[in-house]
């Protein structure tokens, strides 16, 4: 335990964690789904706009691969750079202003990239954009995790990244009606403008969205945390039509009111975890970017035209969507480790196909299947990174792993593939894809132990 730790004392045990365990599944637990899901849409469509202004800018500022790279990563490159401290804020400050201030900082960004004048101020934008991003990727399903119970909070997860899903599909099936029927310079500006729409949807998380009662709970904050349970409690029973059940024994929480220390990730308790969530946030979330950043142009590259690019990209990635649902299922049935390491050796083998095929029937197939196990085991990952730490940390150790993770899966990586690509030819970009994915598997399978069923109170002891 931690030094600046210390127990709780001078107030009866709350019990928030063995009080949320209780509860069933409402239209409240279903609200809480659709608010952070909806958050994770916009999120998703803003990020998916990269992979399909990509090729109209590429032709229009005849862009080199070195400009397609820097695009290409820009938000990303932001994302790192910004979820660290909003991982931090979120343990300090509070998981609702932290998300709330993300979104409206990125979605105004989106909308200032409709006007970029030239390639370097479309990079500059879009990184500033991802700074904003960095607090939305992570915070959604950290808060359901700590809203639900453990019956719940792994299916939460999927389906809500289903959602991230729709709005990946919905960026290149726009695109596809959008910009072939505008001028070259006009159509990729409209759907920058579309992306900046949802800044109002932030007075909708500020009405709604609860803070967590499990953080006011461990930073000591009583009052609030008994306010915001009681309401969650009185709306699930007067849902459920019947009073709720008992709580049970509750096991008083450790008080951790200091700042956490991105350090604390390292000691002895959490090192192992540390390093077997980087390892497979960053290897297995590589071969969304390689679907959903570079799709586009890896079908272009293949021969195809640029519309049937937009087309072929719009269902393989929304293929990945009952791929997310099936995991969503999956993964409270079966476990966490065999969803993710099942689903991403599936992926793996169609990454190593993919360069070798010729016609668009097969490109379709391989790259449905490549994105329906590929891309749906990302909740299961998310969820199993979330669950391996204690509330006190958890933002900032589901920060430390989006930035490590995507670092790996959105800068490094994706910085190779167009070099990759171009030089080498789709055989070896995807073939790299394929060892990424490998590795990633292996993290989970030598150094993961499963958390399926375990409250989060008794994952962190």
């Amino acid at each position: 335990m931690a030094e600046h730790e210390e127990q709780a004392v001078g107030s009866p045990p709350l019990g928030i964690g063995e009080r949320l365990e209780r509860l069933p599944m409402t239209w409240w637990a279903y609200k809480m789904l659709t608010l952070c899901s909806l958050a994770w849409l916009v999120e998703a469509f803003d990020i998916g706009l990269v992979g399909v202004i990509l090729p109209t800018v590429r032709g229009l500022w005849e862009l080199s691969a070195a400009q397609v790279s820097q695009l290409a990563v820009a938000s990303t490159i932001g994302i790192i750079i910004g979820v660290v401290p909003s991982g931090v804020l979120a343990d300090r400050i509070g998981r609702k202003r932290v998300l709330i201030g993300g979104m409206t900082v990125s979605t105004l960004l989106t909308l200032a990239c409709a006007f970029a004048p030239s390639i370097g101020w479309l990079v500059a934008l879009r990184f500033l954009a991802g700074l904003g991003m960095g607090a939305m990727f992570p915070l959604p399903y950290s808060m359901m995790s700590e809203l639900l119970s453990s019956r719940w909070r792994g299916r939460a997860t999927g389906i809500m990244d289903s959602l991230l899903s729709a709005g990946y599909f919905i960026s290149p099936l726009l695109g596809a009606l959008i910009i072939p029927n505008m001028s070259i310079d006009i159509g990729w500006r409209v759907l920058f403008v579309l992306g900046g729409v949802p800044l109002l949807y932030v007075f909708v998380l500020a009405r709604y969205l609860p803070e967590s009662p499990r953080w006011y709970e461990v930073k000591g904050r009583y009052d609030e945390a008994e306010r915001v349970m009681r309401a969650i409690e009185s709306e699930v029973e007067r849902q459920s039509g019947r009073p709720l059940p008992p709580v049970g024994e509750i096991t008083p929480v450790t008080v951790s009111k200091e700042r956490v220390p991105v350090s604390t990730l390292w000691q002895l308790q959490y090192r192992k975890r540390t390093i077997m969530c980087w390892l497979a946030l960053g290897c297995t979330f590589f071969m969304f970017y390689a679907i959903q950043v570079f799709m586009p142009t890896v079908v272009v590259e293949m021969g195809f035209t640029l519309t049937s690019a937009f087309v072929i990209t719009a269902i393989i990635v929304g293929a990945s969507i009952p791929g997310k649902f099936l995991e969503a299922w999956l993964v409270e049935t079966w476990g966490r480790k065999p969803v993710i390491i099942s689903f991403t050796l599936i992926a793996v083998v169609c990454a190593l196909l993919f360069g070798f095929l010729q016609t668009a029937t097969s490109v379709l197939i391989v790259g449905v299947i490549m994105s329906f196990f590929g891309i749906g085991a990302n909740p299961a990952v998310k969820v199993y990174v979330a669950e391996n730490y204690p509330t006190r940390v958890r933002g900032t150790g589901v920060g430390a792993t989006e930035a490590v993770g995507r670092l790996i899966a959105g800068v490094i990586a994706p910085a190779y593939f167009p070099f990759l690509l171009l030089g080498s030819g789709v055989v070896a970009a995807y073939s790299f894809v394929g060892v990424m994915g490998l590795v990633g598997v292996l993290a989970v399978a030598v150094l993961g132990t499963e958390t399926k069923g375990r409250t989060l109170e008794e994952i962190s002891r």
